[in-house]
Order: C-alpha cells, then structure tokens, then sequence
C-alpha cells in the first residue's frame, strides 16, 4: 500500500528538516513529491533543496504555464545548484541567473553551469582592492557612514557586488567593508 499523503508531509519534516507548510507545497503532486525526494536524499541540504524547488523552480514554471514533469531543470539540477549555493561556490544571484538561463535555453542546470562556470569571488585581495576604489570613488558616502548613518554599508555593498558583476563574496564583502569603513 502506498505511503498516504498525511503520512508523507510528516516523515518528510522529520527526515528533511522542513516545515509543514514546504511539504504541504512539495507534497501537492506525486510526481513533485518523488522528485524532491530523490533530489534531497543527494543534497549536502534537503532544506536548501526545499527552498529552491518552491522560491525558484516553482515560481518560474508558473510564471510560464509548465507543469514540473516539463521543467528543464531537473531535480538533480536542484540539488547540484543548492550543493554549489551551500559550499560558496556560487551565489544566490548567480544561481539565479543560471536557473533563467536554463529557462530560456531548454537546458539543465549543470549544462548552463558546465558552460558557463560562474565562480564566486573569495579572494580578498581582490576583493580588497575594488572596495578600495569603491571608497575613493564615494567620499560622501563615507563621510555620512562615518557620522552615524550606518545604513549606508548597503550602498558600499551594493557597489562592490556591481563592480563584480555580482560575483563577489557577499560574506567576505560585508566582513572587509567593516574593517574598511571603520578605520
């Protein structure tokens, strides 16, 4: 006899680590609920994996009238993007744009990834030297970060992360722009 759907959402909180409402969602068909399964037992993070499916894959297939047995990402697709999100490889805004790029070209996700081999900025160094030119390039900014308006670290960030085309470290971003903007 086959698993009856209540049994399912609660297996799947207690062996996923997600709440009731994720497995309400990934349990809403049983093709979905097969494949989130498959994809989470090979994932470094089933709940990363739950996130995915219903913040990115989900919401583009929607958005394009695709039911998920038409997705041109695959589960496996999932789990390989939200290994690479959990390790640092890539960023979510990387990921992001791979996973349109898989949706305009019909391709999985670690064909777009395999071709394109976005990589997420961790030097410092590097990641030094742009905020650097960040700083020079803003002494306004600076001048009301250092009086007491600190929400203006956003603007910092945000520049940093455009001069790398979003490809920096957004981690080792924020902890150098603190020593940075401090001293």
């Amino acid at each position: 006899m086959p698993e009856l759907p209540d049994a399912r959402r609660e297996r799947m909180v207690a062996e996923y680590g997600i709440t009731t409402y994720d497995a309400g969602v990934l349990t809403s068909s049983i093709t979905l609920a097969d494949q989130f399964e498959a994809a989470a037992k090979t994932a470094k993070n089933p709940k990363r994996v739950a996130n995915l499916v219903q913040s990115e894959l989900l919401g583009r297939l929607k958005a394009r009238n695709l039911e998920i047995e038409q997705s041109p990402i695959s589960m496996k697709g999932v789990a390989m993007s939200a290994d690479l999100v959990e390790t640092g490889a890539i960023s979510g805004k990387i990921l992001k744009d791979l996973y349109d790029r898989s949706f305009e070209t019909g391709e999985d996700f670690p064909t777009v990834y395999e071709r394109e081999k976005p990589q997420q900025i961790s030097d410092t160094v590097a990641i030094e030297k742009i905020i650097d030119e960040v700083i020079a390039a803003s002494p306004k900014q600076l001048e009301q970060y250092r009086a007491g308006k600190t929400t203006m670290k956003g603007f910092f960030v945000g520049q940093v992360m455009k001069a790398t085309k979003g490809q920096a470290n957004p981690a080792v971003v924020n902890e150098l722009l603190d020593k940075k903007l401090t001293g």
